[in-house]
């Protein structure tokens, strides 16, 4: 499956509900997960990442689902959505959900929604977004040592690398390296989050400047926008701008 690809979980026991649900997400090239018990849907919070909860009220009268969600390590920033029906209400669905569906549902309301949230999937999955980015990086300890590495991977927020130098957890160095297709070098610092035997190391982005903040998250956002679902309907920049506004 394509890293960039959405992934969607969906709660509910009515075959109406998920026909239409399912039907509006796969307009938007995200894949559904159809769980018609919440014991399922809560085993996926503990083993990956997902973009969206929508759990049908009358099956989770609690919405317990979309409340382990927001306490969840990987998907507590996931879009959460609660389909609610006369029968059940959608009194205080708001304290846990992003949006909130009504039954009998319509499929231009449901589209209409699904639509409004996309940019959000799409913007929060381009933060964990992990690019392959082979290129040397100069490394500066605190005790001014310098060290060349060679970069792995790297993200909005932190990169990883290999190198020789001594490091330790939490150390904090300086770091300058080239994205590729960019002459022009990234200075910052950043702070080591873990270490492998065979020297692999992470770092998360403590410091850096607002120029090379922008230019790595366009870059970044470039490499996304190339690998993207090709059933994406709308350019996912523009999603993103619509996100924030």
């Amino acid at each position: 499956m394509n890293s960039c690809d959405l992934q969607a979980v969906l709660v509910s026991s009515d075959s109406g509900v998920v026909d239409s649900v399912s039907e509006s997400l796969e307009k938007l090239g995200i894949t559904a997960a159809v769980y018609r018990e919440t014991s399922a849907a809560m085993q996926t919070l503990s083993s990956q990442k997902t973009d969206a909860f929508l759990v049908d009220r009358e099956l989770d009268p609690e919405l317990s689902v979309l409340t382990a969600m927001r306490h969840s390590a990987s998907s507590r920033y996931a879009v959460a959505f609660a389909i609610c029906s006369q029968k059940s209400s959608s009194k205080g669905a708001f304290r846990v959900a992003d949006f909130v569906i009504d039954k009998p549902l319509a499929s231009h309301r449901v589209n209409r929604t699904m639509n409004a949230a996309y940019g959000i999937m799409l913007k929060e999955r381009m933060r964990y977004f992990r690019h392959s980015l082979r290129t040397e990086a100069t490394l500066l300890d605190s005790s001014y040592r310098r060290f060349i590495a060679q970069t792995s991977n790297i993200s909005q927020t932190g990169i990883a690398l290999e190198c020789v130098a001594p490091l330790m957890v939490r150390q904090v160095v300086q770091l300058q390296f080239a994205l590729a297709g960019d002459q022009q070098k990234l200075s910052c610092k950043a702070q080591v989050i873990w270490m492998a035997d065979n020297g692999k190391t992470g770092l998360t982005f403590t410091d850096m400047s607002n120029a090379d903040r922008e230019r790595l998250t366009e870059w970044i956002e470039s490499q996304f926008l190339r690998r993207l679902h090709p059933m994406a309907p709308v350019s996912a920049r523009a999603r993103s701008t619509y996100a924030t506004a």
